[in-house]
């Protein structure tokens, strides 16, 4: 379940992301925390699904070969 913040529901995918990046025009640059992979983020207009399916894909490889993390 989702944690609260005032009205606003945070989705747990944000604790596999790291934000690296704000654009004063709503986008974000955030990474993944398993592969390393650089996203853009706009809470408005993309919302987290892409971000979750990246994470079940991301997280499926590395059971079948494990990514090195440095």
């Amino acid at each position: 379940m989702p944690r609260l913040r005032g009205l606003k529901a945070i989705s747990h995918v944000w604790s596999h992301y790291e934000r690296i990046e704000e654009g004063n025009d709503g986008w974000s640059k955030v990474r993944c925390s398993h592969c390393h992979l650089v996203f853009c983020y706009n809470a408005r207009q993309t919302g987290t699904k892409s971000l979750m399916r990246h994470v079940e894909h991301c997280l499926e490889r590395n059971l079948v070969k494990p990514i090195r993390i440095e």
